[in-house]
């Protein structure tokens, strides 16, 4: 599945590398490019200026349609990319992949070395969760950056709820030891108060393409 639209571009800010710059927003499970976030983040750069495709639930089919979107657009644009809790987790695997700057949000980081103890939450505002399974691990494990490398660590900034309810927030800490990191409480694993970091976001993706 291929994402595709049209973006003019005068609707961009130019990149310190003369290309249109772009945000690809990516989602967690269940939800879409139509999420509370997603929309904030357009809100807050421009509608053009932010991508926000809704994704296939299947992982599979979800990293097909951004390995293909993000190829087709790279030549024409210094790309970001926001992750959200699983999209998060995709968005290391990317930005390792395509040596983009990428902001974490609460990114789901499967707990490899402790099974299936931890959970992610179910479609859109179910409150229902579902527990990581052996399948889910088998499904994930392509797209696992196992060691991340100076450069790739330079290129990431986390932004963690310490009272996310779904996902175990040491697990981000721990596996992004090194990344400039935020903390907060009080937000839950939507990031309730996402607003409160947007200066920081912005500084981010400033200083990456300047």
């Amino acid at each position: 599945m291929l994402v595709t639209q049209s973006f003019p571009s005068s609707a961009f800010l130019e990149s310190g590398l003369g290309k249109p710059a772009l945000i690809v927003y990516i989602h967690g499970y269940g939800s879409t490019g139509l999420s509370t976030k997603a929309r904030h983040y357009q809100q807050l750069f421009g509608k053009r200026r932010v991508l926000a495709p809704s994704l296939p639930k299947d992982s599979r089919l979800s990293v097909d349609t951004l390995d293909q979107t993000l190829r087709l657009l790279s030549p024409h644009y210094q790309i970001g990319l926001i992750g959200s809790s699983l999209g998060g987790y995709l968005a290391i695997y990317f930005a390792d992949l395509f040596q983009l700057p990428a902001v974490l949000i609460n990114p789901a980081i499967p707990p490899w070395s402790q099974g299936c103890k931890q959970s992610i939450p179910s479609p859109l505002d179910s409150s229902e969760a579902f527990s990581w399974q052996a399948e889910h691990f088998k499904r994930l494990a392509p797209y696992r950056v196992e060691t991340l490398s100076a450069n790739l660590k330079s290129r990431l900034l986390l932004l963690q709820q310490l009272d996310d309810e779904v996902l175990d927030a040491q697990l981000a800490l721990e596996y992004l030891a090194d990344v400039k990191t935020y903390t907060s409480q009080g937000g839950g694993h939507r990031f309730a108060n996402i607003a409160d970091y947007d200066q920081q976001v912005r500084g981010f993706f400033a200083a990456d393409w300047l």
